[in-house]
């Protein structure tokens, strides 16, 4: 008589009559795979993997665990044969800019595991998916807005989306230039060139010129400038600049009176409007 195995695990069937007097040496074998299959860890090393796909062996993805490490230097996919089912956890303990996948010899879908996790993955045969489809269990309350707190998503009753506006109802909305409705202040001493880091804040100057070349701020953006001083300064126009003077159309260098204050506003590419007041 002749033994028959399992499709997914290859654990052994003898036919009747087989193993007489030896029937402890399928038993055994088929209880270690089972284990196998249980807890088992299969260590895949990508480091120098320069052929792929790789065809997994019984011996490689009987076990539960399947541990790929080593250094990638190339996309690399691991295959469990075509007719294979189960689940596996997949660890992608690799380092490298390069992905690891599971793929079926099925040809069906495949899945990419991001490296530095693990995750569940099942196999119909055919097909790599994710175990777990669910979305992902959300944070907080109906309209809070989601954010990763340690790892975790969370949810806070002061930051809400109702699905039209955003609101914010403790603490303040910072962004690259800083605090939202509070305007940041540049304090400068000697003469300044306008930066685009300087876009919508306030430069005071303590009787300091400064000057806007091209190439700073986009259109629609604008900085303000405070002489902060008992004399006169300048606002200087670099070459390739216009700077309009509201109300007349005049051009260029503008003067800025003692403690007069100035807004630039980019209209165009490298042109401005300017309104103040002592301006000139």
């Amino acid at each position: 008589m002749t033994s028959t195995f399992t499709t997914n695990k290859s654990i052994e069937k003898p036919a009747n009559g087989d193993y007489v007097n030896d029937w402890n040496v399928p038993v055994n074998a088929d209880w270690d795979i089972i284990d196998k299959a249980f807890g088992g860890v299969t260590t895949l090393t990508v480091t120098g993997q320069s052929s792929t796909p790789v065809t997994l062996t019984s011996t490689q993805y009987i076990p539960l665990i399947l541990n790929i490490t080593g250094t990638l230097t190339a996309n690399v996919t691991y295959t469990i044969p075509s007719g294979i089912g189960g689940q596996w956890i997949a660890a992608n303990n690799t380092t490298g800019a390069y992905t690891v996948t599971i793929s079926s010899g099925g040809a069906g879908s495949s899945y990419v595991i991001p490296q530095g996790y693990r995750t569940v993955i099942a196999s119909d045969g055919t097909n790599i998916v994710l175990s777990n489809n669910l979305p992902g269990i959300p944070g907080g309350s109906n309209t809070q807005i989601q954010y990763n707190s340690s790892g975790s998503l969370v949810g806070s009753s002061n930051f809400i989306f109702n699905g039209t506006n955003v609101t914010n109802s403790a603490g303040t909305f910072i962004d690259n230039i800083g605090l939202s409705r509070s305007v940041p202040i540049n304090n400068q001493t000697v003469s300044y060139t306008v930066v685009s880091s300087d876009a919508g804040k306030i430069i005071v100057s303590t009787g300091a010129n400064i000057a806007i070349n091209t190439s700073v701020l986009g259109i629609g953006q604008n900085v303000t400038y405070f002489n902060n001083s008992s004399s006169t300064t300048n606002i200087v126009a670099g070459s390739g600049v216009t700077i309009y003077l509201v109300g007349s159309g005049l051009t260029g260098t503008r003067t800025v009176g003692p403690y007069g204050i100035a807004t630039l506003i980019s209209i165009a590419t490298d042109t401005y409007i300017i309104t103040g007041n002592s301006l000139s």
